[in-house]
């Protein structure tokens, strides 16, 4: 991964260096964590793409449950349950799952409690869904008791057990353990996995979370974890110039403080949409925070924003270039080995003619020139990303290189990263309307 900031970024080298030594004590816990290498912190998270216990627990009920008779995954969770699973799996299949030959596995992603897409899912598996060997369950809930995923899962679990009597040994749940999901896993001898307690869920992907179904959908779980393990040891590095998560972190953080409260992810690939709405929640939770560590009333935070080229372009572009100067925005795209070019004659052969015989990847990337030009003259600040590929490699690295970065941020910030004290007051208000 190639991260650039220079003659963009509106930062001083010397106000980044200055920042950089005000927040290496927490390097030097982070790389603490990582030596250690427990569950005992919240930044213990950093250590799950080294942990070969979870992985060969994934890949043993994988056996068990994966057979050539599969046609459906349903994964029921919501927030950190699912969203970095999607992202993967969006980024490796897109928009073409239906055509794939690496695997036959359909997905739906079920986070919703919304009556119309409930019935067409009930409808599909009562209709489509001839054998229990055909469909696999994963529910996910690091808590136990998430209302909205426990309501999917029992409507799910009902509609499937009326049809085949016993259904047990298509769930796989994953929980934290002794949580009441973990407890009724136990009780109806349902396969488990278990997330670690200090991991929270925005930050699990490389636990059970992630790893187990993107490995039953066919993604390779070893490049994606190879790729975080990378990632942690050069963003764990104590020259500062050369830790891209110390310095992405920094550079956001002072263009906050020179009011751009807005962090726009503009993603230049429409398969990465999901990765940039990983990253909103990521960014949102972690550090958007009513009171700091020392409980002071602060109210802070930054607002993540996900835009897609080239589409925004022609949809957005027009506020952010001629719009507040209130964002700080970071560049996303990957580059291709495919050699792909526009015909030699058109049906509209006036209007693209400059166009003729040319590689569309460096089309794209020619454009993503002018955009960063168009930013640069409005004095608009960016960094820059970019990935060799669209790969489980490239995707572990720039989703661990992500996570280290919001925990640098909410150092910098002087916020918990792992705490989501208003989220909790919502599920709680949730519940009440049951009771």
């Amino acid at each position: 991964m190639e991260f650039y900031y220079k003659n963009s970024c509106l930062i001083k080298e010397e106000n980044i260096l200055k920042t950089a030594e005000e927040t290496r004590p927490y390097l030097e816990h982070l790389r603490t964590v990582a030596q250690i290498s427990s569950y005992d912190f919240p930044e213990s998270s950093i250590n799950l793409p080294f942990d070969g216990d979870i992985l060969r627990s994934v890949l043993n009920i994988k056996k068990e449950k994966v057979s050539d008779d599969l046609k459906l995954v349903i994964i029921i969770g919501i927030g950190g349950s699912k969203l970095g699973t999607k992202a993967v799996y969006d980024a490796i299949y897109g928009y073409f799952n239906f055509f794939n030959d690496k695997n036959s596995q359909q997905v739906i992603f079920l986070d919703t409690n919304d009556v119309e897409f409930m019935s067409k899912l009930v409808d599909l598996l009562k209709n489509k869904i001839s054998k229990p060997s055909e469909v696999l369950i994963n529910v996910i809930s690091k808590s136990g008791d998430t209302l909205e995923v426990i309501v999917n899962f029992e409507t799910i679990y009902n509609v499937l057990k009326e049809k085949f009597s016993d259904i047990n040994d298509r769930i796989v749940v994953i929980t934290q353990k002794n949580s009441k999901l973990w407890e009724a896993a136990e009780k109806n001898n349902l396969s488990f996995l278990v997330i670690p307690e200090k991991v929270g869920g925005r930050f699990s992907l490389f636990s059970s979370v992630g790893i187990f179904p993107l490995s039953v959908i066919g993604i390779d779980a070893e490049e994606l974890l190879k790729g975080a393990r990378e990632a942690r040891a050069d963003c764990l590095n104590e020259k500062i110039l050369k830790n891209s998560a110390m310095l992405s972190a920094i550079i956001i953080f002072l263009n906050f403080k020179n009011g751009k409260t807005i962090n726009d992810n503009f993603l230049f690939h429409p398969e990465l949409e999901s990765l940039g709405k990983w990253y909103r929640q990521l960014m949102a939770e972690s550090l958007g925070k009513e009171r700091d560590i020392n409980n002071k009333k602060i109210n802070i935070g930054i607002t993540p924003t996900v835009s897609i080229g080239l589409a925004d372009l022609h949809s957005m572009a027009q506020l952010y270039l001629g719009g507040p100067s209130d964002k700080f925005t970071t560049f996303v795209w990957a580059k291709t080995s495919q050699e792909l070019k526009t015909p030699e004659s058109f049906v509209f052969s006036d209007s693209a003619k400059v166009i003729e015989n040319k590689s569309i990847g460096s089309t794209m990337e020619n454009i993503i020139e002018v955009v960063k030009n168009a930013y640069k003259k409005k004095k608009l600040p960016f960094v820059e990303i970019v990935l060799p590929d669209i790969s489980a490699y490239s995707l572990g690295y720039f989703m661990q290189f992500k996570m280290i970065e919001i925990m640098f941020l909410a150092n910098l910030f002087n916020v918990n990263a792992f705490s989501q004290p208003n989220v909790e007051e919502y599920k709680e208000e949730v519940k009440q309307l049951f009771l």
